[in-house]
């Protein structure tokens, strides 16, 4: 039985609650959290993109606008890291948005693609400084347009060559999803009725076997074992908990409709994945170290529901094949990754707001310090989200008022990028914060 399609308004108020709450976080200045300040100072710095090479092309995207905007003369902070955060949050939202818009022809689609959104917003982005924030997006996107049952047009052949561009230097995770999109790629080039259609089927496979060879190099190179090893702790130990407690649930509400035979079977899976939707969402903290540990799940998230469309597309094609679902999935089910959006949006902006208060109390210390002291011994214990075990020097570069202000360091840092005492040299004495 075929799928109604989404309302409009249903699909465009879901990418709006995305959008607006990436808006938000960047406003409050969450592009500074974690890793961000360290690689904000760095661009400014070295006028240039940073990251590992095998990152770089989604590190273009991510940091072209501050260089462009810095080019133009802008040595402001406080706009600067607006600016940052267009990269690392609006960027991937509007990625998420396009994904979300394109499935609204399926409901279950639709469900499977919000829903894996929600829970990448809420537990990654207080530490969006990860490539995975764009790429993770960037690979759902392709699989979206890949899944699409009808011929895609100019626009869209455009968005899916930009996006496979961008993943074949981004991160390393693409060597599981880059062999499903090249498959995909190459087994839809061959159903395509016109030139453009298989020359940018081809293409997709073509930069996704790239993407591929490129997660390798970057597994060998760099940017380290810890950080490989970091990466693939979270992922085996199925941590942070409630991450995948809510990824498992997710795959319920999606089973439940596309597998499952209507009776008990079918509303035991709604019944339990609601539970465990909520369960995780709910314990879910919204904290820097928490969307650290939570990076590897995103990537997984990304992964499932690439194979969910993919097998979606094979027994579409398949017309021997059993019919894919025997009901339509009904109005009321919408309700639930709609709601499961908005409270995640509405999580997230409250948390950054309590984010942004730690902030502030930083800049006022890094006004009030003469020379360097250590962050903990100034900052309240309530006000100190800002802090992430070494970056307080580069935050303070970030945002002191003047060149010859103090700067805050962290007591026993993990990774110390810079002497303390060489803060002022990391940075031009025109960057200051202004507001």
């Amino acid at each position: 039985m075929a799928s109604r399609p989404v309302p409009r308004s249903v699909a465009v108020a879901v990418g709006a609650l995305v959008l607006g709450t990436a808006a938000a976080m960047t406003w409050y200045g969450l592009a500074l959290a974690g890793d961000g300040s360290y690689y904000l100072v760095r661009v400014l710095g070295t006028e240039a993109v940073f990251g590992p090479d095998f990152r770089v092309l989604v590190n273009v995207v991510r940091q072209a606008p501050v260089l462009a905007v810095a080019a133009a003369g802008v040595t402001d902070t406080h706009p600067l890291t607006l600016v940052h955060g267009v990269g690392q949050l609006i960027i991937p939202a509007f990625v998420w948005s396009a994904a979300i818009l394109l499935t609204r022809a399926d409901r279950l689609a639709f469900s499977a693609v919000t829903m894996t959104t929600a829970l990448c917003v809420t537990s990654t982005w207080f530490f969006n400084v990860s490539e995975s924030v764009l790429a993770v997006p960037l690979t759902v996107l392709v699989a979206v347009l890949l899944w699409q049952p009808r011929e895609w047009r100019r626009g869209e052949v455009a968005l899916a060559a930009t996006a496979s561009i961008v993943l074949v230097a981004s991160y390393e995770t693409t060597l599981l999803t880059g062999i499903i999109l090249a498959t995909w790629g190459a087994l839809r080039a061959r159903r395509e009725t016109t030139r453009r259609g298989r020359y940018a089927t081809a293409f997709v496979a073509g930069a996704s076997i790239l993407s591929v060879l490129g997660a390798v190099a970057g597994i060998n190179a760099g940017p380290g074992p810890t950080n490989a090893q970091s990466f693939m702790y979270f992922v085996l130990s199925v941590e942070p908990r409630p991450f995948y407690l809510a990824l498992a649930g997710i795959a319920a509400l999606v089973a439940a409709w596309a597998y499952a035979p209507p009776g008990a079977v079918r509303r035991a899976l709604l019944a339990a994945g609601a539970v465990a939707v909520g369960a995780g969402v709910v314990a879910t903290d919204q904290t820097t170290t928490a969307a650290f540990e939570a990076r590897g799940g995103a990537s997984i998230a990304g992964l499932l529901v690439a194979l969910f469309l993919f097998s979606e597309w094979l027994v579409r094609h398949r017309p021997s094949a059993q019919e894919r679902r025997s009901v339509a999935v009904p109005d009321w089910f919408l309700l639930v990754p709609v709601a499961m959006t908005a409270v995640v949006c509405i999580a997230n902006v409250a948390e950054s707001r309590s984010w942004s208060r730690s902030l502030d109390a930083f800049r006022a210390e890094v006004s009030h310090a003469e020379g360097i002291t250590s962050a903990s011994d100034v900052l309240p214990a309530n006000r100190q989200a800002v802090l992430w075990d070494w970056t307080a020097s580069s935050l303070s570069l970030i945002v002191r008022p003047s060149a010859d202000a103090g700067v805050l360091v962290d007591r026993q840092p993990s990774y110390v990028p810079f002497p303390p005492a060489a803060a002022r040299e990391q940075l031009d004495d025109t960057y200051v914060w202004r507001r």
